[in-house]
C-alpha cells in the first residue's frame, strides 16, 4: 500500500494526466453512488468496523483511495447535485435541506451534466436507482404542480434524468416516499391502486404514506437495481459505444430492508443485513464487468452521498462490536466530519495504479472534471465551476501544492464548512445538523460561533481553536466570501449564483451581520 502525502506526491510509475486519452480508447465509466454511508463503513478503512465488505475492499484494494473525501453537503440531494453539475449546491436555489417529494428540479435547465458531458464524447448514459432531485409532476388538466392531490400520475413525469443528461433510467427515487412504483424513462410502471400504509410499509422507519402499487416490496428494490445494472453491463459487452452506467443506491438508507437472503446474514442486526447487502450489490457489478471481460477498459468510481445516518443505531452496534464512527465526530447532516467524509475509490486498470491511497482534500464536485480529463472533453468556463480534476494524482504526476486552495462544505441546515490543509473551520456553534450539540442547545451553552479544529492532531474535532487563531478564521472567511462572490472556487470568469445575491457570511439565507445560530 501507498500513501501519497498532498504536497508531494510520489510517481507511480503511470504516464502523465496529458496521455490519458492518447494511448488507448475512452475507458467505459461506472459511476456507483451508496446512501448514507461514511468512510468508516468500508472495513479496508476501517479496523474497528466489526462486518467484513470484501467487495469494496477488493475494489480498493485493486484502485486508487482518496482518504480525505468530501461530499457538499451533509445530506443527499445537495450533494447529489455537486456530484453531477460539478458545483456547489448552495449556489443553486437550495440553500439548506433537501429537495422535497413532490418538488421541482434543482439542476438548472441547460447546466452541463456529467452524463451530458459524457453523451457529448459519443457514451451511452444509463441509470439505475435513485434520483432525489426533482421533477415536473404532470397536473391534471395540463401544466405542471407540486401538490400531490393535483398530479396525473399516468402521464409523462419530466424533468428527472431522462431531461438531464440520462439516455434510459429505471428507478423509483427516494425508497422512503411515494409513489411506490418502478419508473421507466419518464414513466411510472403499473398502476398505482392502493397506498404504502394500506400494504404495511410504514412501519418501517421513515416509509411515508402515499399512493402504491399493490405489489410493491421494499426489500425487492436494492436486488433489482443490482440485477439490471449486471444485466446492462454484459448487454454492452459488443457495444460500438462506450458506456456511463451510473447506479445510484438505495442504500443503506432508510428504510432498512435486507432481502430474505440477508435478513440475519450479519447475526447483529437488520442494519448490518443491509450494509452486508450493499456490498453485495457491489460486487454483482464487478463481477459482471470480470465475466463480460470489461474490467480492464472500465474506470469504476465509488463513493457515497454523505457520512452515515444515526438511523443504524451507532450505540447498539458498538455494543456488539460493530464501531461506524471509530475516527471521526458526527454523522449524517452534520458539518463534523462524519457528516461528509466518504470513500472515494478510482479503479481503472489500465491506467491507475493498484492498493494507493491519497491523504489529498479532494470534494465529490471533482468527479465531473476528473472524467472530463479522462476522456479529454474541454469543460466549458461556465460549466462545473468547482471542480478540479483528479486525474494527475490519479495517474501518479508530481505536484509541490493541492490540488484544492481550500474545499467548501454545508451541513443540513446550510452552516458553512471550510477546509484547507489540516485546518477545518466551522461556521456553527454545534454540530449545524442532528448530533449534539444542536445549534439552539450549543448557542444556551454559549459556545462561541465559530469553531477551528487542526485535523491532524484532533481528528475528533474536540478542541476549538478559534479564539487561539483568528488570523486563520478570518482568512478562511475571506476565502468563502470570494468563492460565493465570484461564483466559482476555480480559475475563470465570475459567474452568476442562483439569485444574483452575495450572502456569505455565516448562512447563504440570512443577512450576512445576523448571529449565525
Amino acid at each position: 500500500m501507498t500513501i501519497l502525502p498532498s504536497k508531494t506526491l510520489v510517481a507511480i510509475g503511470y504516464l502523465v494526466s496529458s496521455l490519458l486519452t492518447c494511448s488507448s480508447e475512452p475507458p467505459n465509466v461506472v459511476l456507483i453512488f451508496a446512501d448514507d454511508m461514511g468512510i468508516d463503513s468500508v472495513s479496508a478503512f476501517n479496523d474497528q468496523l466489526g462486518l467484513e465488505t470484501p467487495h469494496l475492499d477488493r475494489l480498493a484494494a485493486e484502485g486508487f483511495a482518496f482518504m480525505d473525501a468530501h461530499t457538499t453537503s451533509g445530506v443527499c440531494s445537495p450533494s447529489r447535485y455537486g456530484l453531477l453539475t460539478g458545483r456547489y449546491q448552495w449556489r443553486s436555489r437550495l440553500k439548506r435541506g433537501i429537495v422535497g417529494v413532490w418538488e421541482r428540479p434543482l439542476i438548472e435547465k441547460g447546466r452541463l451534466t456529467l452524463p451530458e458531458m459524457l453523451r457529448e464524447k459519443g457514451y451511452h448514459t444509463h441509470m439505475i436507482g435513485k434520483w432525489h432531485l426533482g421533477f415536473h409532476w404532470p397536473k391534471k388538466g395540463g401544466g405542471t404542480t407540486e401538490k400531490r392531490d393535483e398530479i396525473d400520475f399516468g402521464e409523462a413525469i419530466t424533468g428527472g434524468p431522462n431531461h438531464r443528461g440520462f439516455e434510459y433510467w429505471f428507478g423509483d427515487d427516494v425508497p422512503n416516499w411515494p409513489p411506490y412504483a418502478w419508473r421507466e424513462n419518464d414513466y411510472l410502471l403499473g398502476s398505482l391502486t392502493t397506498t404504502a400504509a394500506e400494504l404495511g410499509l410504514t412501519a418501517y422507519t421513515g416509509v411515508g404514506d402515499g399512493p402504491a402499487v399493490a405489489d410493491w416490496r421494499l426489500q425487492a428494490v436494492l436486488p433489482e437495481y443490482a440485477e439490471r445494472c449486471a444485466t446492462f453491463i454484459h448487454s454492452q459487452q459488443e457495444a460500438e459505444k462506450p458506456f456511463f452506467l451510473y447506479f445510484s443506491m438505495p442504500s443503506p438508507h432508510t428504510p432498512i430492508v435486507p432481502d430474505a437472503q440477508w435478513k440475519g446474514k450479519s447475526g447483529i442486526s437488520d442494519y448490518a443485513d443491509f450494509l452486508l447487502e450493499t456490498d453485495w450489490a457491489i460486487g454483482e457489478l464487478l463481477q459482471a464487468l470480470d465475466d463480460s471481460d470489461q474490467a480492464k477498459d472500465t474506470l469504476v468510481i465509488f463513493s457515497t452521498d454523505n457520512g452515515t445516518s444515526p438511523k443504524a443505531q451507532f450505540g447498539a452496534l458498538q455494543a456488539k462490536g460493530v464501531n461506524l464512527t471509530a475516527h471521526w465526530r458526527g454523522h449524517k447532516a452534520d458539518a463534523y466530519e462524519g457528516g461528509h467524509r466518504v470513500p472515494l475509490i478510482f479503479r481503472w486498470p489500465q491506467k491507475i495504479a493498484a492498493n494507493v491511497r491519497s491523504d489529498e482534500v479532494v470534494s465529490l464536485v471533482d468527479i465531473m472534471a476528473t472524467v472530463a480529463e479522462i476522456i479529454g472533453y474541454e469543460i466549458p468556463l461556465e460549466a462545473a465551476e468547482d471542480s478540479v480534476s483528479l486525474a494527475p494524482l490519479l495517474l501518479g504526476q508530481q505536484r509541490e501544492e493541492p490540488l484544492h486552495e481550500a474545499i467548501i462544505g454545508q451541513s443540513i441546515s446550510g452552516h458553512f464548512m471550510v477546509r484547507r490543509g489540516k485546518w477545518k473551520v466551522l461556521f456553527c456553534r454545534g454540530s449545524g445538523g442532528w448530533s449534539a450539540p444542536r445549534e439552539a442547545i450549543a448557542k444556551e451553552q454559549g459556545l462561541p460561533p465559530v469553531q477551528l479544529y487542526d485535523l491532524e492532531s484532533d481528528p475528533k474535532e474536540t478542541q476549538n481553536l478559534s479564539a487561539e487563531h483568528p488570523e486563520i478564521v478570518e482568512d478562511f472567511r475571506s476565502i468563502l466570501r470570494r468563492y460565493v462572490e465570484q461564483g466559482r472556487s476555480t480559475p475563470g470568469p465570475r459567474q452568476k449564483n442562483h439569485d444574483g445575491k452575495v450572502y456569505w457570511n455565516p448562512l447563504p439565507w440570512q443577512n450576512p451581520n445576523r448571529d449565525p445560530s
